[in-house]
């Protein structure tokens, strides 16, 4: 066993600085991959844009937070289709799903008069239906996916009306789930979150190292690690340190600070979920079917 960890080490080379590191990942922008690039790129135009456009009510905490509030659907939407993405899949009809299930929400909340839990339940109960006719559909029968979601994008349409009936607009006054969305947690608290956050990504960081390292493994050297965890520190701090600060328009009034409760929900489902990808046989296996060679020999699944 050691005899095999000596030989891979020496083929995987010596751990690379950070000067080695910008010149590989610059050279794999030459070659065409280039990664997340295209997506930060496109965020650093939408600032500059509308930030030419509204001056310091874009840029102003205020607006960052809600900012934060708003897309939190979208982020907990995307987590689900990285595993359809994973799969070499397509999926058309998330955002009526997500919709629909969220008709069922408003409905059971404000007409049926449920208590907030057991609307949660119903809510995540239509988007497991929902998300289990549609894998049926496409994996015991066959059809391709592109069909099967895009009948359901039409479809779900349909349902979410007659979900809502006429109304159109279904305002939900219940103090709990209007606080998962509005209600902020406090300076100290968000402090808190910060410190577990960078904390526990540089203890698993560590780990994944140390881990690589005995099994002969390349891994990156500290100063590109410690380059890592600064940058992280910093832009987490910036951030924390922004939304601690008064936000409200009329401090007398109301007062408006702390992190929102949405980001470690955000931040628990990104923990689950990656760990579910990469530390379950499901997950393995949802690497082993969308070509992934690796996840599948650790999944036992044997793949030209």
């Amino acid at each position: 066993m050691s005899t095999i960890s000596t030989e891979a080490a020496v083929e995987a080379g010596p751990s690379t600085g950070i000067g080695e590191a910008l010149r590989t990942y610059w050279e794999k922008v030459r070659g065409g991959d280039l990664g997340s690039l295209p997506a930060i790129a496109g965020l650093l135009a939408l600032i500059i844009v509308f930030t030419a456009l509204q001056g310091d009510t874009f840029l102003s905490a205020f607006n960052f937070a809600n900012l934060i509030n708003q897309s939190a659907m979208i982020i907990v939407i995307a987590m689900g289709l990285v595993f359809v993405l994973l799969l070499g899949e397509i999926d058309l009809s998330a955002g009526f799903a997500a919709g629909t299930a969220a008709a069922v929400l408003g409905v059971t909340l404000t007409q049926r008069g449920w208590p907030w839990y057991l609307a949660l339940l119903a809510t995540l109960a239509t988007g497991v239906i929902i998300g289990f006719l549609i894998g049926i559909l496409v994996s015991r029968l066959g059809i391709p996916s592109f069909v099967v979601t895009l009948a359901a994008f039409l479809g779900l349409q349909g349902l979410m009306l007659l979900i809502i009936g006429e109304g159109g607009t279904i305002p939900i006054r219940d103090e709990t789930i209007l606080n998962i969305m509005n209600a902020n947690m406090s300076p100290l608290a968000g402090w808190i979150l910060f410190a577990i956050v960078v904390g526990g990504w540089a203890l698993l960081s560590l780990n994944r190292m140390r881990g690589r390292r005995a099994s002969g493994l390349p891994v990156e050297a500290m100063s590109v690690w410690l380059a890592k965890f600064v940058s992280l520190a910093l832009i987490l701090g910036l951030a924390v340190w922004i939304l601690n600060g008064e936000r409200s328009r009329n401090p007398a009034v109301t007062s408006i600070q702390g992190v929102p409760y949405v980001v470690p929900l955000i931040l628990i489902l990104v923990v689950v979920l990656t760990y579910v990808l990469s530390r379950t046989s499901f997950g393995r296996h949802v690497y082993a079917v969308g070509g992934n060679a690796e996840a599948s020999r650790r999944a036992g699944i044997n793949v030209a």
